[in-house]
């Protein structure tokens, strides 16, 4: 490396720092061993003397793992960790040399999703879907009482769960007619059950397929059977 050439360079910082750039002459060397083995010629790795992590118990190179695909959006490290030589004896009494790491899963299944989702798209022009739910059950909230509303809104879905279909509703006091559509739309439920003050007076409601972009209205007595 480089950077290492340089560093070395500086009798004041080996003083100061003479092992842990003969560590990282080390790793390097390791690491260039590993490439020309594996007839890998991009560049996988780089010294950044910005890094830092827990400087309470890290005790020699500490390491970050981003991804270089462009379509990961630049996301950030998914993986870190380093030496830290003191840190299991804090616990356990006993010196025990380590080296760890962890993986951020969260972020990597962020980018699995999207990916799959784009790979979906191209395929299908379909939207992957992020929950299982066949139907959501949404009001309509214009000239009604909320806890009306709310409370039609949880008899409707239990009667769909009774019917064994996946259903969930807002919790919201008074969700706008918007969100629940965008929710809807976003999570890729495929039906949605509406009704408003008319619909509760008629006994009816309003079957949306999303999918299809018909409606039809229905008694409520045969919602299940829609």
């Amino acid at each position: 490396s480089a950077v290492l050439d340089q560093l070395e360079k500086d009798s004041a910082l080996l003083e100061i720092a003479g092992p842990s750039l003969t560590e990282l002459r080390t790793l390097f060397g390791y690491l260039d061993a590993l490439r020309s083995t594996t007839g890998d010629t991009d560049r996988r790795f780089s010294l950044d003397l910005s890094l830092a992590r827990g400087l309470d118990y890290y005790t020699g190179v500490i390491f970050e793992a981003v991804l270089n695909d462009p379509s990961s959006n630049h996301v950030g490290s998914v993986a870190a960790g380093g030496r830290y030589d003191t840190l299991v004896g804090m616990f356990s009494g006993k010196k025990v040399p380590c080296v760890g790491c962890s993986l951020g899963i969260e972020r990597l299944m962020n980018i699995f999703e999207e990916a799959e989702n784009e790979r979906v798209k191209a395929e299908t022009s379909a939207v992957l879907r992020e929950t299982s739910t066949q139907v959501l059950v949404a009001s309509i909230p214009a000239g009604a009482d909320p806890d009306v509303m709310m409370k039609e809104r949880m008899r409707l879905c239990s009667e769909l769960w009774a019917g064994g279909i996946a259903t969930e509703f807002s919790y919201k006091e008074k969700p706008k007619m918007d969100k629940q559509m965008d929710h809807a739309l976003k999570t890729g439920i495929p039906v949605m059950v509406i009704f408003g003050q008319d619909e509760l007076v008629a006994r009816k409601v309003s079957v949306k397929n999303l999918v299809l972009s018909t409606q039809i209205s229905v008694p409520r007595e045969e919602l299940i059977k829609a």
